[in-house]
């Protein structure tokens, strides 16, 4: 009989839906991919569509999913796995019913996050780490495994109440096409910069670090998005005297958004705190290095691969630092692109569809002390020559 798995998600997540379809198709596993709520506008807005689901099983709940999951619940036997305990109603009442009807279940999710601003970021500093392990212990005592999609948060996923033991480094891995990039050195920086335009994306950083490079490096930034901090962030680009230098796109269509990513020889994520940062893979698997804030969870594909540039979240000068060094290694040699090429095989969906079917076997087999604990494969730089996880049978 086949090996059955039910993967419950907040959405048709396109970081989500490639792993998934890689596994189904790598296995002799029947996966059903159970989309609890449709694309919301906002990422219908950004370009997102449902991505190709292949020989995945694949269902959106839309109305009455109640009964919906009840009756999924009921008749899928095997494992299961939910995206999360508690920050989506529909995810929130799924982990619950797998509890009560005593299924095997893990879990895929962020670690906590604090994204607010101001009065309210403070308060949920201290507030959060009290209230959240109520809200989740419950369930994640009895999951038998979690992925942290925020990279290695072992701690914070111990509090949230999850076994030691049981807490595996994840992450997000959508499907991007490489891009032909012209080969040689660049003497110029060309940066673009996507995702929503809020406080917490850290823009304003950006913009007070080309600031500081106005008149220290060639440079062009295309920002694009929407966001509460649209208004804001325009203004603050002509109050700087940027308004030759940084154009703000606005929401374009996937056309424009490939030509922009054709243009740019780097791409960056400031945000002050992220879960992870989808963009980043996005960037490198186009062929394209990155400067990150080391407030974004995706910060650890660069420490590992060499592929970018760190800087200190909500430094403007330590941005500034990280974008001159990124020049200088553009304009001196290959060996920024070379990283980046390197790298890429490490975060295919189909490297991380192999790590989460060794996970899936360690947990079935038991993490006795003769077990070989799974390590991804974005976890250890690649060597010249190494056979990565993207190139074996899964």
């Amino acid at each position: 009989m086949r090996r059955k798995l039910t993967v419950w998600w907040g959405i048709p997540c396109k970081s989500a839906i490639p792993v998934f379809k890689s596994l189904a198709e790598q296995l002799d596993i029947d996966i059903l991919f159970v989309a609890l709520n449709d694309l919301p506008t906002h990422r219908k807005k950004l370009g997102w569509g449902i991505p190709d689901f292949g020989e995945l099983s694949f269902e959106v709940l839309g109305a009455n999913w109640i009964s919906k999951a009840v009756a999924l619940i009921d008749d899928r036997a095997g494992l299961h796995i939910v995206n999360g305990i508690y920050h989506d109603k529909r995810v929130r009442y799924v982990s619950h019913r797998l509890v009560e009807k005593n299924r095997e279940f893990g879990v895929i999710m962020e670690a906590p996050a604090n994204l607010r601003t101001g009065l309210r970021r403070i308060i949920k500093k201290f507030v959060g780490p009290i209230v959240t392990p109520f809200r989740t212990r419950s369930v994640a005592q009895k999951a038998k495994f979690v992925l942290s999609a925020s990279g290695d948060h072992q701690r914070d996923f111990e509090r949230l109440g999850f076994a030691r033991d049981r807490i595996f480094r994840y992450g997000y891995f959508p499907d991007f096409p490489a891009i032909t990039r012209k080969t040689g050195p660049n003497f110029d920086l060309r940066i673009l910069c996507i995702g929503y335009l809020e406080p917490f994306k850290g823009q304003d950083c950006l913009l007070s670090a080309l600031a500081i490079l106005k008149h220290k490096i060639p440079f062009e930034c295309a920002v694009t998005g929407f966001g509460s901090s649209e208004s804001y962030l325009l203004k603050m680009r002509d109050r700087l005297g940027l308004q030759e230098n940084v154009k703000f796109e606005g929401v374009v269509s996937n056309d424009k958004l490939r030509e922009l990513f054709n243009w740019a020889n780097i791409l960056i994520a400031p945000g002050l705190e992220e879960p992870w940062g989808i963009r980043v893979n996005e960037a490198l698997l186009s062929g394209l290095p990155v400067v990150v804030s080391d407030g974004v969870g995706a910060k650890e594909l660069v420490e590992v691969s060499g592929a970018g540039e760190l800087f200190r979240a909500g430094s403007p000068a330590s941005l500034a630092d990280a974008l001159t060094r990124s020049l200088a290694r553009l304009s001196n040699s290959t060996e920024l692109v070379d990283k980046v090429c390197a790298f890429q095989r490490c975060i295919t969906p189909q490297a991380a569809a192999a790590y989460l079917a060794e996970v899936l076997d360690y947990i079935e087999a038991g993490s006795g002390a003769s077990a070989t604990r799974p390590i991804p494969a974005w976890s250890l730089p690649p060597k010249p020559g190494q056979l990565l996880l993207q190139e074996h049978t899964v």
